[in-house]
């Protein structure tokens, strides 16, 4: 379960963000760091309580060289479909904006069905929020600020979403605040709120929040703000620029492994 959306302040400056709510309490990221694109990789087992059995695959979250951020959101999971962070890591690689992402994207649906799954992103020009529903899309090309969580909004809720009681609130709380924040300070705040006791932004209630993303793209500089742990009690949250494009090399790529809050961050570590 999570709670996302995006934010444009103006030109050249806009953000992205994720509250990354869990079967289990604690959680340790693991990435992809590439000259080209930059994933927290994605996972198939979130409701398990063992993370020796974790199944990554995907990208839950994640920005690339060209500035198109992206992320996404459960919705409901069914067997035998295809996991939909391989849709966020899709969008990340072939896409260059909003457009060519929701395109490629569009492609992949069609190929074979995938959990259902919302996705936000956002580009210098661009924002959209994509339902997929198996092998069904639907796109809302929005203006300069929109929030998701765990129902799809087009294509409507279902009495079997794997969440029905918190995900409803939880969406009116981050439309409510994302309307009028007008500072990253406010997306910060938003993501450590609790508007409807513990079924909040920052989510206590059967699933809890383990993770809180902010990623910021100013001109060609992409920065993630991230905290690990349930957001309310994680303090400020850890700054780090994502070294992409021209910024990727041994030592930022050091420095982001260093600094990221993960005893995993990187396979085999």
């Amino acid at each position: 379960m999570c709670t996302t959306g995006v934010l444009r302040f103006g030109p050249g400056d806009y953000l992205l963000f994720k509250n990354k709510d869990f079967g289990r309490s604690h959680f340790d990221d693991r990435l992809v760091v590439e000259r080209d694109v930059f994933g927290v990789e994605g996972i198939t087992t979130w409701a398990s309580d063992d993370p020796d059995g974790d199944e990554f695959s995907g990208f839950s979250i994640g920005a690339n060289r060209h500035g198109l951020l992206c992320c996404d959101s459960n919705v409901r999971t069914l067997p035998d479909h295809d996991n939909y962070d391989r849709l966020v890591e899709i969008a990340l690689r072939e896409g260059v904006d909003v457009p060519s992402a929701i395109e490629a994207v569009r492609q992949a649906v069609t190929e074979r069905p995938f959990l259902w799954a919302n996705l936000v992103m956002i580009d210098g020009n661009h924002t959209a929020a994509v339902e997929v529903r198996s092998n069904q899309i639907e796109v809302s090309f929005g203006a300069d600020r929109l929030g998701r969580s765990n129902h799809h909004v087009v294509l409507g809720a279902n009495t079997e979403d794997d969440d029905v009681v918190t995900t409803a609130l939880r969406l009116k709380s981050v439309l409510s605040r994302v309307a009028t924040a007008s500072a990253v300070e406010d997306i910060l705040e938003l993501q450590t709120s609790h508007d409807d006791g513990i079924t909040g932004i920052c989510n206590h209630r059967g699933y809890s929040t383990v993770y809180t993303y902010l990623i910021r793209r100013t001109g060609d500089q992409t920065s993630i703000y991230v905290r690990q742990g349930q957001a309310c009690e994680a303090g400020d949250p850890v700054v780090l620029e994502l070294p992409l494009g021209d910024r990727f090399g041994t030592d930022s790529v050091r420095k982001l492994r260093e600094q990221y809050p993960s005893a995993r961050a990187f396979a085999g570590v």
